[in-house]
Formats: C-alpha cells, sequence, structure tokens
C-alpha cells in the first residue's frame, strides 16, 4: 500500500507539473472485489500535450502496459492498483468515466 500511496503521489504531481488539466482521482481502495485502488484521470490540450504528459509520466515511473499511444486522444497506462487516463478534454467529455462510478470517492486533485 506505501508504494502504491508513493506512486499515486508521483503520478499526481509529474501531470500537474506539467500542466494537465482536470485532474481527477477516484478512489476504489475500500470496494470490495475491486480490480485496482485508484483511477487518475486528466485532460491533455491537444493530441501532443496528451502524448507529451504520457511521456513525462513514463519517463518518472514503470507502468506495465500502455494503449492509446498511436492516436493521442485517450492513453490508459496500467500499473496494476492504478490506472492512468490522459484524455483530450472532448474524448474525456463524450465517455465520462467518471459518471461510471458515481457514489464512489471522487477526489478533484485540483
Amino acid at each position: 500500500m506505501h508504494n502504491n500511496k508513493f506512486l499515486l503521489k508521483s503520478i499526481l504531481e509529474i501531470i500537474e507539473k506539467n500542466n494537465g488539466e482536470e485532474i481527477t482521482l477516484l478512489n476504489f481502495y475500500k470496494k470490495k472485489n475491486r480490480i485496482y485502488d485508484y483511477f487518475i484521470i486528466c485532460n491533455g490540450r491537444s493530441n501532443q500535450h496528451v502524448f507529451s504528459l504520457y511521456e513525462k509520466i513514463k519517463e518518472n515511473t514503470s507502468p506495465n502496459h500502455a494503449e492509446g499511444i498511436r492516436k493521442r486522444k485517450w492513453i490508459l497506462m496500467d500499473y496494476i492498483n492504478i490506472i492512468v487516463h490522459i484524455f483530450l478534454k472532448e474524448i474525456r467529455n463524450y465517455y465520462q468515466i467518471e459518471k461510471i462510478y458515481q457514489g464512489l470517492h471522487i477526489l478533484s486533485y485540483e
């Protein structure tokens, strides 16, 4: 758990430092039968900004897997217990994944 908190804090700081927008943290930790502990969700201003956020996070951490890198509209980074979603704003607005988890402890990071 301690390593999760350190990784979580590191990723959030990288996103903030690199001007990620609308940073949101979804906390699944106390849910039964959870697959992961946290989602980090943020926006980039452009495809290049989305990719840049991904690269900055990847430079400083070691994700197990990443998807969406070529299209640069929604990049998902998987750290087993932490999932990072980096969206273009219009893609985030379309999918509204925060609404899927209504009733969950949602923490706005900003």
